[in-house]
């Protein structure tokens, strides 16, 4: 149990599970599928100008037509309200957030959060620490920077509009992250298995 059930506190955890264990917030995640690229798409716009370029939707698109490691998609109440993904760097301990949003009618609701908490959820548990990236606007910086990220000045450098974030994370906080989301009922539904692919130890 993450959980102390007599004060209901938080019980001996890292910096970053801290952050994340209470803005978990009740959805259904699943892989996407091609029939959600509209959805998807509409998330994108719905972040335009503020957090997203209306320059990088073709490329969005694109990405989503060509398909990628895991991209996963949050449902609430019936509706797609978030989609991110998460890129395994061949054999090296590295992993890349890629084409993270919440729409922007759920913004600061939790749903960050747990789509974050999903994907970390899908690293494989090593003896070493993983490094994960993200390359995001500089608005999106600070919901980056709460759960630990921290901007790296020797990686591609940053630009006006956008930097590189990276964040180490132990085995111990990929199960922690896979407990806290089966604590709350939340699976992540992969398109080849009817549950997610992790088992919680």
């Amino acid at each position: 149990m993450l959980y102390n059930e007599d004060d209901n506190e938080l019980q001996d955890l890292s910096p970053l599970m801290e952050a994340i264990v209470p803005k978990l917030v009740a959805c259904r995640i699943r892989e996407y599928q091609a029939d959600d690229l509209e959805a998807c798409l509409e998330i994108y716009r719905s972040n335009m100008p503020d957090f997203l370029d209306a320059d990088g939707l073709t490329l969005f698109t694109e990405f989503l037509e060509l398909g990628t490691s895991y991209y996963l998609v949050i449902e609430h109440d019936g509706d797609i309200v978030g989609c991110g993904g998460l890129e395994l760097v061949g054999d090296s301990d590295a992993a890349t957030l890629v084409h993270g949003m919440i729409h922007s009618e759920y913004h600061r609701r939790g749903f960050g959060a747990t789509l974050l908490a999903a994907r970390l959820a899908l690293l494989e548990v090593e003896d070493r620490p993983v490094d994960v990236w993200a390359q995001t606007s500089v608005t999106s910086m600070p919901f980056y920077g709460y759960f630990g990220f921290t901007y790296n000045a020797d990686h591609n450098g940053r630009s006006r509009d956008h930097a590189k974030l990276w964040l180490s994370i132990d085995g111990q906080d990929i199960l922690d992250v896979r407990d806290a989301l089966e604590e709350r009922s939340i699976r992540i539904i992969l398109n080849d298995h009817q549950e997610e692919e992790y088992e919680s130890d």
